[in-house]
């Protein structure tokens, strides 16, 4: 590595000469005349021990270490966004299944003790799915109240415990490639839940 002093004491002492500074203007002036031009720094490269940054890492991420006191958010604006982009969303419980990043699948969140959840569950991914299926277990429910899970075909994941989750359930998110191509939250809504089921479809 070139000695640094040493290379800046000689640098002062070239400009600081009167001769040499009336000779720069005119170095310049021919270069530009040979069409010379500045040489461009070489490509920056990782530290030694370091790593170049990956084109194609997990969007997702860890899971994160903090959480706010509360979440709410608009379920409809999630739409034609990533998944993965979602704070909510970031708080499902680790690993995420390969269907929330690759292909075409479903997430719900749903609560223990909501009976419109356990209706959407039992309506259409009990029998058969259209596709894998997560189901989001949103935790601030009365335990008095839970119902057990209707399903054996619907991987199940959770959000973590603490904050309050201003959030109606159900609500059912079609993605397709980590995408969300659409929502749905009334069970009762048939046309509602086939659009939604139909929206990520090839």
């Amino acid at each position: 590595m070139p000695d640094m002093p040493n290379r800046l004491t000689r640098m002062n002492m070239i400009t600081a000469n009167p001769t040499t500074t009336r000779l720069l203007p005119l170095l310049a002036a021919a270069l530009l005349t040979l069409g010379c031009e500045p040489a461009s720094e070489p490509p920056s490269t990782p530290p030694a021990g370091g790593s170049a940054p990956v084109a194609n890492a997990d969007p997702w991420g860890p899971m994160p270490t903090e959480v706010e006191p509360f979440y709410f958010t608009d379920f409809d604006a999630w739409v034609g966004k990533p998944l993965a982009a979602q704070d909510l969303a970031r708080l499902i419980n680790r690993p995420i299944p390969d269907a929330l990043k690759t292909g075409r699948g479903f997430v719900m969140f749903y609560r223990t003790d909501c009976e419109h959840c356990h209706h959407m569950l039992e309506q259409w991914f009990t029998a058969s799915v259209p596709a894998p299926t997560v189901a989001v277990q949103v935790p601030d429910t009365d335990p008095a109240n839970a119902m057990p899970f209707p399903s054996t075909i619907v991987e199940k994941r959770a959000l973590p415990g603490g904050p309050d989750y201003v959030i109606q359930t159900p609500a059912l998110f079609a993605i397709r490639d980590g995408m969300v191509t659409g929502f749905a939250n009334d069970p009762d809504d048939a046309a509602a839940v086939e659009a939604c089921l139909a929206s990520n479809a090839d």
